[in-house]
């Protein structure tokens, strides 16, 4: 199963039943790898590669833990699914991927900049709502617009075909009608009308412009 044991000592007593103990945990944490990071089809299974496995001697104690890779995942490129009847549209594959066991399956939607959708998966809208919470509500500004932005803003949660619904305020805030075109920021998902997003990147400004305010 290409695990790395890091520390794996016998027994000094009973060598036999310490062998079953350890393939009874590799089984334990196959099974237990493959249903968290197959839960919504939303993770690939690399994303914990080692298995720590550590035997006590003597009747020492056995204990199991998991190294995963520091590899951060974000949310690049684009895609455009069709919107059925009753407002579901598939998260493309490769943006589900990118979501971590915290996230639980589960994105907050809000109303975007240039009438786009804002998609925060659950852990970065947490972190999202944390940075807001340290701004001066006191300040008119700051209240407005935090209303501006959480008026319409919904918890959604994808299917077992990893489908949400886009709520009907948002898609005529965002003329979203029959496809979506989706669009990666790094750490959140836009939302545009195809046709809309178009006639927005034909007024956009040149790449080369744009690049250099990325410091780039």
């Amino acid at each position: 199963m290409n695990h790395l044991f890091e520390i794996i000592k016998k027994s000094k007593n009973n060598c036999i039943s310490s062998f079953i103990f350890v393939f009874a945990i590799i089984v334990f944490y196959q099974k237990r790898r493959e249903k968290i990071f197959k839960k919504n089809s939303s993770l690939p299974l690399d994303k914990v590669d080692n298995v720590i496995i550590i035997v006590g001697t003597g009747g020492g104690k056995w204990g199991m833990g998991f190294k995963g890779k520091e590899e951060r995942m974000y949310f690049i490129g684009n895609d455009i699914y069709s919107v059925d009847h009753k407002g579901r549209v598939f998260v493309p594959a490769k943006f589900r991927s990118v979501l971590s066991e915290e996230d639980e399956g589960s994105f907050y939607i809000a109303r975007g900049f240039e009438t786009s959708l804002l998609l925060f998966p659950l852990s970065g809208w947490n972190e999202f709502v944390k940075e807001l919470s340290s701004k001066k509500y006191s300040q008119k500004s700051i209240r407005e617009a935090i209303r501006a932005f959480s008026y319409a803003a919904e918890r959604l949660s994808m299917d077992s075909q990893g489908r949400i619904v886009l709520p009907k305020e948002l898609r005529d805030y965002s003329k979203i009608e029959e496809e979506v075109f989706f669009l990666g920021a790094i750490d959140k998902i836009e939302l545009w009308s195809p046709s809309v997003y178009e006639k927005y990147s034909k007024g956009s400004s040149d790449i080369n412009e744009l690049y250099s305010k990325l410091g780039m």
